[in-house]
């Protein structure tokens, strides 16, 4: 047994460590939105945007997600 308290599992009064990761992802993820505000040029085929840097980063990320998950169901539909 430890001496340490909330070092037990029974411990109702120990902080929970996922509350204090989300908290400080949340932290983190207000930071970099008030602290990324340079406005970006972007050039798709048909026209250009003019966004902030992180939207920027968002919209890269979530089309590398779906790319990552439409690829492969595209490859192996297409293999049979």
């Amino acid at each position: 047994m430890s001496d340490v308290p909330g070092a037990a599992g029974g411990d109702k009064r120990a902080i929970p460590w996922k509350l204090v990761l989300w908290v400080a992802i949340a932290l983190y993820a207000l930071l970099f939105l008030l602290l990324n505000d340079d406005k970006q040029s972007v050039d798709f085929v048909f026209f250009t945007i003019n966004t902030r840097l992180p939207w920027l980063i968002l919209l890269s990320m979530a089309l590398g997600a779906a790319l990552a998950i439409i690829g492969p169901r595209w490859w192996r539909s297409r293999n049979r």
